[in-house]
């Protein structure tokens, strides 16, 4: 081949493809690909299955009592510690997430859905060793909204944070017990105790989570949310201030895409 009409031919080449090539395909997380094929809208666009995720929240209730509560999820598994600080007090709960209700949807048009439902089993002695009251808890949370990226705002780069505003949250528990007794013979089962439905909605804007994307991968999203949240009762339009949460700490995530 001609030597010009080669050269022609890459410098043409690369007319056309380095308009395509935006500053969305380059590395902008400290766990990013240098470059990807995809844009970052792409990379985050689809479902997605949160296979772990590690959270710490310290809670002030009424400005007096706190509690730090750690929850771990790694695959299937589902564990919670919550620790009522100044005290000795310390509970411990293991679960397992429900295969197939660990999701988040991100549309290409900026909604987003998240579902998420686990469940654990508390068992509580029964008089002088007569026997146990195991207490089954199914709890199933779901989130609805919009996203979209934010810009460089202070040290952070175009892209690199998600925000997530949720215009709707839902959370279900469904409570199940059964009586294990030592002198029976009947073999126990499962009965339904009670179920709690709690649905927030919000006006735009008014609740929303920052996602900084320390990994944006086709396949893989690692990321981690800063908790600071401040929640007064209000009833009839006064405030309650014995309804006062305030919220501090931190989530990591990772999703795998399905």
């Amino acid at each position: 081949m001609n030597t010009k009409r080669h050269l022609s031919l890459v410098l043409l080449g690369m007319i056309i493809v380095l308009p395509l090539l935006t500053t969305s395909c380059f590395k902008k997380g400290e766990e990013d690909p240098f470059f990807s094929i995809y844009t970052r809208k792409a990379r985050v666009t689809g479902e997605w299955t949160i296979t772990n995720m590690k959270s710490e929240i310290i809670r002030t209730f009424q400005g007096e009592v706190q509690t730090r509560t750690t929850t771990t999820v790694e695959d299937l598994n589902w564990s919670q510690v919550v620790e009522i600080l100044g005290t000795d007090s310390i509970v411990e709960y293991e679960g397992n997430v429900v295969e197939g209700r660990n999701k988040i949807v991100f549309d290409k048009n900026g909604y987003v859905r998240e579902t998420y439902e686990y469940g654990y089993i508390v068992e509580t002695p029964i008089g002088d060793d007569a026997g146990v009251l195991r207490t089954n808890y199914r709890i199933s949370e779901e989130i609805s909204g919009t996203w979209n990226f934010l810009g460089n705002i202070d040290d952070y780069k175009n892209k690199e944070r998600l925000a997530i505003v949720i215009e709707e949250s839902k959370k279900t528990t469904q409570i199940y017990t059964m009586e294990i007794l030592e002198d029976s013979e009947t073999t126990p089962t499962w009965s339904p105790d009670s179920t709690y439905t709690d649905v927030e909605r919000y006006a735009n804007g008014q609740m929303c989570t920052i996602w900084e994307l320390d990994m944006l991968k086709n396949k893989q999203i690692n990321n981690r949310q800063n908790i600071n949240n401040f929640n007064l009762l209000t009833i009839n339009g006064n405030e309650v201030t014995e309804g006062a949460l305030k919220q501090l700490g931190t989530v990591t995530q990772t999703l795998k895409r399905d």
